[in-house]
């Protein structure tokens, strides 16, 4: 039992960063066959994971097909967002609601990208 949880926790080193059990981002869930909105685990920071409400569905842009983290999310005023510094530095919230990602969750997410893209609605 103690060597399965073993390789089990190993697994992820051996394949890298890209393995589908540990996505990197939204994007990686979405290329994995995931296109349906809703709250998902990703690991920017390698083993750390992060709860994050991905948005699946394009705009109508060919180019956008999807899968990208939603860093803040407002709906109904229900979270207060007057914070200090370091709940902004950590994020905040219920991602099933209304909440803020996390300077530090942005950082992990755009620190290693050769590309990116942003969109405001």
């Amino acid at each position: 039992m103690a060597l399965m949880v073993f390789l089990v926790a190993l697994l992820p080193v051996v394949l890298g960063s890209n393995c589908n059990l540990m996505p990197f981002d939204c994007s990686d869930i979405y290329k994995s066959g995931q296109t349906v909105s809703g709250t998902y685990t990703i690991y920017p920071a390698g083993e750390v994971p992060v709860w994050v409400y991905c948005e699946m569905v394009s705009d109508g842009n060919d180019e956008d097909k999807g899968g990208w983290a939603v860093i803040q999310r407002r709906m109904d005023g229900s979270v207060n967002f007057y914070r200090p510094w370091n709940q902004y530095k950590r994020g905040f919230g219920n991602v099933e609601g209304e909440y803020w990602l996390g300077l530090e969750n942005m950082y992990q997410l755009t620190r290693n990208r050769k590309r990116l893209f942003g969109r405001t609605q």
